[in-house]
């Protein structure tokens, strides 16, 4: 009687050590391919580009002197458009401003905090890659900012965008403190460009 019952014990304690390392298997990691490539570090940029930021360029006035606005220049690109504002290959669309080169604040453009915000769009012909917006006013204290809607995001004291077409469309506001003359500068990788408005 006693043959069986210890028959009976050692079956089960057979299967345990049995399926032992199968369990120890299932938890331990794959090994890995030694040909594949190694798994991307979770620090690494996404962006293949780099944008060193450049310093302001901030037009002088003279005393007693105007505001220097950029002059508007036909259009006929991509895009709709009937002129913009400086040298591109990013451009302001000067539609959105009157006579091309005064940004109008009405009242109801007005913010809790006193700042005015305008909807300024853009348009981007033949480049590709980071852009970085800003904006000053350059006749006295106060802010400015100018940004895209939907791409992009505040980085270096302005707006960071990847432009992953050559020819962009990009629906924007600027914000203003009050009146006065301001400077935009959009800076890539292979340009620099500068655009002065005034703001009534």
């Amino acid at each position: 009687m006693k043959a069986p019952r210890q028959a009976a014990v050692l079956v089960p304690l057979t299967l345990l050590v049995l399926l032992a390392p199968t369990v120890t298997a299932c938890d331990a990691p794959p090994p890995r391919d030694p040909a594949a490539p190694p798994a991307p570090s979770p620090s690494a940029s996404a962006s293949p580009a780099a944008l060193t930021p450049r310093p302001l360029r901030i037009p002088r006035i003279p005393a007693g002197g105007g505001c220097p606005v950029t002059v508007p220049r036909p259009w006929s690109g991509p895009g709709v458009a009937t002129a913009v504002l400086g040298d591109g290959p990013v451009y302001p669309v000067a539609d959105y401003f009157r006579d091309g080169t005064v940004l109008e604040l009405r009242p109801e453009d007005r913010g809790p905090d006193g700042s005015y915000v305008k909807k300024v769009r853009w348009i981007s012909a033949g480049y590709i890659g980071p852009v970085l917006v800003r904006a000053a006013r350059i006749d006295g204290k106060g802010t400015a900012s100018s940004r895209f809607s939907y791409t992009g995001e505040e980085r270096h004291g302005g707006h960071h965008a990847e432009l992953t077409s050559p020819t962009s469309d990009l629906p924007g506001t600027t914000t203003v403190g009050g009146p006065g003359c301001y400077v935009l500068q959009v800076d890539g990788t292979t340009f620099t460009t500068t655009v002065v408005f005034r703001a009534a």
